[in-house]
């Protein structure tokens, strides 16, 4: 498992030109990956610890415009390959997300179909039987489908206006991450 490495003092994060760094120091590449993923080495997805820590240093900088992410490894490596492999694992997040939010947008539209006929219906039915039942048991039947006849729109329109604002966030994250310029070297970080 990678280890994570942050600067102390004032700032977590130490800076290079300007912008902050994401370290990120393993004993070899090997443990970038993970394991449990049956893909060929360099096909594999990134080790979940490492993607959690990299998503939540991308929160902690979000009131910057860049961020550096910087492998340390013990032993030298291509770049290009550590490069490549964390690039492709962020690029099909964020377009499981597109999917994930395609699904629901979808799910939600047939479920506001379905709502919006179950509103005509239920409205129909109260005002049937305001007319049909008198006295406050029909007031109380027609006031019990009316209300559920606006319940049955509450499922709908969350997914449809609310439920976009996390996925965008974790979007706007993951595309921080994916953005990032990449380095990768040998040692450690210095800490000034």
């Amino acid at each position: 498992m990678a280890k994570h490495t942050t600067s102390s003092g004032a700032q977590r994060y130490r800076t290079e030109e300007g912008a902050p760094c994401v370290d990120v120091k393993v004993d070899n590449v090997e443990h970038l990956f993970d394991n449990r993923d049956p893909a060929p080495f360099r096909q594999r997805d990134l080790d979940p610890a490492l993607v959690e820590y990299l998503r939540d240093a991308a929160e902690d900088l979000s009131g910057h415009r860049l961020i550096r992410l910087v492998v340390w490894l013990a032993k030298p490596c291509a770049p290009k390959e550590i490069e490549e492999a964390m690039r492709s694992h962020f690029r099909d997040e964020i377009e499981r997300i597109r999917r994930r939010r395609r699904g629901q947008r979808r799910a939600g539209q047939i479920a506001l179909v379905i709502a919006i006929a179950l509103v005509v219906a239920l409205l129909a039915l109260a005002q049937l039987v305001s007319t049909v039942v008198p006295g406050s048991i029909g007031a109380g039947l027609k006031e019990g489908l009316t209300i559920s006849s606006w319940v049955v729109m509450w499922r709908p329109i969350e997914v449809l206006i609310y439920d976009w604002i996390p996925r965008r966030q974790e979007r706007k994250v993951l595309t921080k991450i994916l953005e990032a310029p990449i380095s990768v070297r040998t040692g450690g970080p210095s800490v000034a």
